[in-house]
């Protein structure tokens, strides 16, 4: 069940937690699926993301998360075709199960958040209990030992840890590898400044393929000092990249769904032809207008190098 609030159940347990800034969701079966409830498709999921913010790009089925017995540990299985990302790292369909540690940042349509495991919280040094054939209970203060007697027990868990055959339970009242309870927004906060430039880098490559591209066609298409219409070129890169690079990119500069009616006219090369003016040592912008039509014209400077 997602938890968007703090009042829930001191009893929530699970295997493992994904904790985003605004809900977390304890797994309480060896495997879940992410994605979107369809009632029409009779689909329902474990993890709804479509009702808290995951944006328009979630599957039905978009991901597995499972813990694998085979090589003890937690997997994600992508299912859906626009991917996953785990710790900036895209993953698709077809792609063998990514393996999962306590922490890595995932992100599913437009959601981010953790995934984390119960393992001994470095601000708690009283050893978590470990799922056993019994009940799940917390020492009381009354059962805990002495210093001398709890550092022994510390080493035996940790050796007991190494034998364990499936996931620890992770009980709400636990908190996860070293995340103090309510300092997960400054976890997330930090890590986003961290992503955030990795993203610019990112972003600059990404600008620097598509233009290479856009001087790549136009090198072969016209001769120097040559115009082209933007609505050709946007017509000869869609039909040579539409099906080959990521839908987010397609998206962003062959049509116009990121821009609003009146600031793209309706011409699906708005993002492109926004993304050449900022390069003008490579290409020359030119517009001409008749009557209520503006075609814009460009023209290859030089090759980039």
């Amino acid at each position: 069940m997602v938890k968007s609030g703090r009042t829930e159940p001191e009893n929530e347990v699970g295997f493992a937690k994904l904790q985003g800034e605004d809900f977390e969701f304890y797994m309480q079966t060896y495997s879940i699926i992410i994605g979107r409830s369809s009632k029409k498709m009779g689909g329902e999921v474990d993890l709804d993301l479509s009702g808290i913010g995951g944006g328009m790009n979630i599957s039905r089925r978009h991901a597995r998360i499972f813990y694998d017995f085979t090589r003890k540990r937690f997997a994600l299985e992508v299912l859906g075709k626009n991917g996953c990302y785990v710790e900036g790292v895209l993953h698709v369909p077809g792609s063998p199960p990514v393996k999962l540690d306590s922490q890595d940042l995932l992100k599913i349509g437009d959601k981010e958040f953790y995934f984390l495991l119960p393992t001994r919280s470095i601000f708690e040094p009283r050893p978590i209990q470990r799922l056993n054939s019994g009940p799940y209970m917390r020492p009381s203060p009354s059962e805990e030992e002495d210093e001398e007697e709890e550092e022994t027990e510390d080493e035996e868990e940790e050796e007991d840890e190494e034998e364990m055959e499936g996931p620890v339970l992770f009980s709400k009242n636990q908190r996860g590898n070293g995340l103090k309870s309510g300092t997960s927004s400054g976890l997330l906060v930090k890590k986003r400044v961290d992503r955030e430039m990795d993203n610019q880098q990112l972003l600059l490559l990404e600008e620097k393929d598509v233009i290479s591209s856009v001087a790549t066609v136009l090198s072969d298409l016209c001769g120097p000092g040559e115009w082209m219409p933007m609505s050709h070129l946007h017509q000869v890169l869609f039909e040579k990249y539409g099906h080959v690079w990521h839908h987010g990119r397609v998206r962003k500069y062959l049509t116009s769904e990121d821009y609003s009616e009146i600031e793209s006219q309706g011409k699906p090369w708005f993002g492109l032809l926004t993304l050449l003016r900022k390069y003008p040592e490579h290409f020359v912008i030119n517009t001409r207008t008749k009557g209520r039509v503006t075609t814009e014209f460009v023209s290859l400077v030089s090759l980039l190098s």
